[in-house]
């Protein structure tokens, strides 16, 4: 992945990207486990017979099972439900699940449209069809959050991290880190319907995704 990341062609950039974020969301709902060290040293890209077979037939090779996170009944739903919510503008009811999961602590009162304004940025991958992934993009979302004079950075000053989500936020973060080196364009929301309860299409999404390759 590392190879690819230095000098791959577009097309292998583009699979490489696809197969890892079929990898982030489809390992937990297949083994009930989540890979927590999603560095691109730990993967390697299998090309078939040659070193040059062609990249819609590339799998992907995961190494380094060091640290894990047991999440037996795959991601929790309350990722895909407030996905699903956040991008059909549900503003109310992303902030009570925020509220539910422990997100938003009972003390802290926020305006459900402004959690709202945070969030659409940072999930935008999953608002279009095909989303490329860029190094400029990733600058730009750490530079909103980071700006003290912006609205984005006093409300994620206000929200809270639940220990049993810190490994699914450092792994999905890191993960899109990687996507951004890659510059790759990723059907992202194909694999959050496929593998994400709560969000999408269920069983035959399901299905679809296992028949491709991987």
């Amino acid at each position: 992945l590392s190879e690819v990341i230095e000098s791959g062609s577009q097309e292998e950039r583009d699979r490489a990207g696809q197969l890892l974020a079929r990898f982030l969301f489809s390992g937990t709902a297949r083994t009930g486990l989540l890979h927590a060290d999603p560095h691109p040293g730990n993967f390697r890209l299998l090309t078939g017979d040659g070193a040059d077979g062609p990249p819609e037939s590339w799998r992907l090779g995961v190494l380094d099972f060091g640290t894990v996170d047991r999440l037996p009944d795959g991601l929790p739903p309350t990722i895909g439900t407030a996905l699903r919510m956040a991008l059909d503008g549900h503003a109310e009811g992303v902030l009570d699940l925020l509220r539910e999961e422990g997100f938003v602590k009972p003390s802290i009162e926020l305006d459900p449209e402004a959690v709202l304004d945070y969030l659409l940025p940072i999930i935008e991958p999953a608002q279009v069809t095909k989303f490329t992934f860029s190094r400029g993009w990733m600058r730009a979302q750490a530079a909103r959050i980071a700006d003290p004079r912006s609205p984005a950075h006093q409300l994620a000053r206000q929200l809270n991290l639940p220990p049993s989500y810190l490994l699914i936020h450092r792994v999905t973060t890191s993960t899109i880190g990687v996507l951004c080196q890659l510059g790759a364009s990723v059907r992202l929301r194909d694999e959050l319907e496929a593998w994400v309860p709560g969000f999408g299409a269920g069983e035959e999404a399901r299905e679809a995704s296992e028949e491709a390759p991987a």
